[in-house]
């Protein structure tokens, strides 16, 4: 994966070359990229609002998120549950998804519902397992926080509904959880919940 920022020094030289190229030979330079990687070739097709390709890219970061928890459908004992690692790949995803041609600037779907996996698959280890200490919840507490203020921005609205039903099974797995991790999953239902409602209503007006 790409870091998130590039070397300065670097950039600054790549840059200045990029200034000096004709259209014809910064096509052949994205080709030559394009080419280079699978990875590259999802986020070009992603950046200019290919569907399919944006969700291959998704489900290749949502595999590296699952991996972090659990090892040939079983959970993980030792190693792995990087929540650090899966904090990054929430960001990096919207960061390469990040293009002026999609809504809102960047996949707004396909952050919330990475950002729901990260959710889910912690969950889902945690109630296997159980996980005596505030760190993972916190984490994905977090995360749960992020996923109200897309849900509440003006271009999430509109996926609420789509992604209500994974958020009540979620809050109903967690529900008992302790370190507040409950509540927030609570309060997370309550926004889509709501959210939603309100979009369903307004969009009746408008049909009128």
């Amino acid at each position: 994966m790409p870091k998130p920022t590039p070397e300065p020094r670097l950039w600054k030289n790549i840059s200045s070359a990029l200034e000096e190229m004709e259209s014809g030979e910064l096509r052949g330079l994205v080709h030559d990229l394009y080419k280079l990687a699978p990875e590259n070739r999802a986020f070009l097709a992603a950046w200019i609002g290919d569907e399919n390709a944006s969700a291959e890219l998704l489900d290749g970061y949502k595999a590296k998120i699952t991996a972090q928890f659990f090892t040939r459908g079983k959970p993980r004992l030792r190693g792995g549950c990087d929540l650090a690692l899966c904090r990054r790949l929430i960001k990096g995803y919207r960061r390469v998804t990040t293009a002026p041609e999609m809504l809102g600037g960047f996949d707004i779907p396909g952050t919330i519902d990475l950002s729901l996996h990260y959710v889910e698959v912690g969950t889902d280890y945690v109630s296997q397992i159980g996980w005596h200490e505030a760190k993972p919840y916190d984490s994905m507490g977090k995360v749960a926080h992020e996923l109200m203020d897309l849900c509440r921005d003006t271009s999430g609205q509109k996926w609420a509904g789509k992604f209500l039903p994974r958020i009540r099974a979620v809050a109903e797995l967690g529900r008992e959880f302790g370190y507040g991790f409950g509540d927030d999953l609570s309060q997370l239902q309550v926004v889509f919940e709501e959210t939603a409602a309100a979009f369903e209503q307004r969009r009746a007006k408008r049909s009128w």
